[in-house]
């Protein structure tokens, strides 16, 4: 073995990143306590393992495939657990060929990246819905990248030099019958042809372009979250605005829910006239979502049940309220309520209170039903199945 190489001075000092920041993350200012130092390690572990396999084994332009991330096992940065989210790296100078089928999704949306935004790279360089797609009667596509349209494509999206990430975000909105879809990406000119073995000195590369990633990742979404806790008024809801870096036909709304064993807090609001949107619970400092196959932590607006008077009131709460729309907190007093509202027309600002749970009625609308032992388990069962088939097939 050469000691000398440069993978192999790369990997040490890969290790010794990684041993520092396990002993960083259990202190302030990232989240203290029994559990959310344990969760810290997971966190640190899920960036570990989606940043090796993004620089080691999916970041050349030549030759790219897309690869799942901010899954249900690797979150990172706020992910919307309506999403299964693909990525591919791309050159903003040469001409790349997607074909694929998601007809059984709820939709699905291309993106162009500059990169990460907890690397600073915030360029959002052109969106492509699903329903702008020429495609044919069973939901077959072809889309063409390339800085000019020089084929005449039906389906084509203008590449910017800067353009290094190319990003599908497939939506979920009926989780009982929704399906993935299906793509595959190769650059123009390369089909055919085998990809070189990777050299020391890239391999080299690729680990620190790992170990910044994940570093990165680990201070700027602990900041990123820190700072808005700091800013916002706790057991409040903001009114939904962009985000920069995010698509921009999603409108974003937070919050930050602070209750005790005894207390619930209660959302409260008119539904947007939107082609979907949600409510869900993130930990604080990780900006993880929850469990989202085995608890209810989520809702979106086919889950939701709206009242009489046209408006909603979810739930959440530690313990099972005994009512549809509870968010669970899974035990954690403190969490992160985001909401989206997708391709809307409207975007009405919902309102959140505490309450204590022996009052939970009061803050409900009078016709609320019951909601069952049984009937929990039946849709936990739907979000086990789909999750499986999203993640997992």
């Amino acid at each position: 073995m050469n000691n000398d190489s440069l993978a192999s001075q790369a990997w040490e000092d890969f290790a010794q990143t990684l041993d520092r920041l396990g002993k960083e993350l259990a202190s302030e200012p990232f989240p203290v306590g029994p559990r959310e130092t344990a969760e810290g390690y997971r966190y640190l572990a899920r960036l570990t393992s989606f940043g090796l396999q993004w620089a080691l084994e999916f970041s050349d332009p030549d030759f790219p495939s897309f690869y799942r991330y901010d899954d249900d096992v690797t979150k990172w940065g706020g992910p919307n657990v309506d999403n299964r989210y693909l990525r591919a790296t791309i050159s903003g100078t040469d001409a790349y060929r997607i074909t694929g089928n998601g007809a059984n999704t709820h939709g699905f949306l291309f993106s162009l990246h500059q990169g990460d935004m907890q690397l600073g790279e915030f360029g959002v360089y052109g969106e492509f819905w699903h329903d702008q797609l020429v495609t044919d009667e069973d939901g077959n596509f072809e889309l063409i990248l390339s800085p000019t349209n020089t084929t005449n494509a039906a389906n084509w999206m203008a590449l910017d030099p800067n353009a290094r990430i190319v990003s599908i975000r497939e939506y979920f909105n009926d989780w009982s019958i929704e399906k993935p879809g299906d793509y595959q990406i190769e650059k123009i000119g390369n089909e055919g042809q085998s990809k070189p073995p990777l050299t020391d000195s890239e391999i080299a590369q690729n680990i620190k372009t790992a170990q910044v990633w994940i570093e990165s990742s680990l201070r700027f979404w602990n900041s990123y979250v820190t700072n808005a806790r700091s800013s916002s008024e706790i057991n409040t809801i903001t009114p939904a605005g962009s985000a920069l870096g995010g698509a921009t036909d999603i409108a974003y709304g937070s919050g930050f829910c602070s209750i005790g064993d005894d207390e619930a807090f209660v959302i409260e609001g008119e539904a947007p006239d939107a082609w979907t949107w949600n409510f869900l619970l993130y930990n604080g400092g990780w900006f993880e979502s929850l469990d989202i196959a085995t608890r209810t932590c989520s809702r979106n607006g086919t889950q939701l049940t709206i009242d009489a008077d046209g408006r909603f009131r979810i739930v959440v709460s530690h313990t099972d309220p005994g009512v549809a729309n509870w968010l669970d907190t899974s035990g954690l007093h403190d969490t992160m309520v985001t909401y989206r509202f997708i391709r809307t027309t409207t975007s009405p600002v919902p309102s959140g209170r505490v309450v204590q749970l022996a009052d939970l009625a009061e803050a409900l609308h009078p016709d609320t039903k019951p909601f069952t032992t049984e009937q929990r388990r039946a849709e936990i069962i739907i979000r086990q199945h789909h999750i499986s088939s999203r993640f997992r097939r």
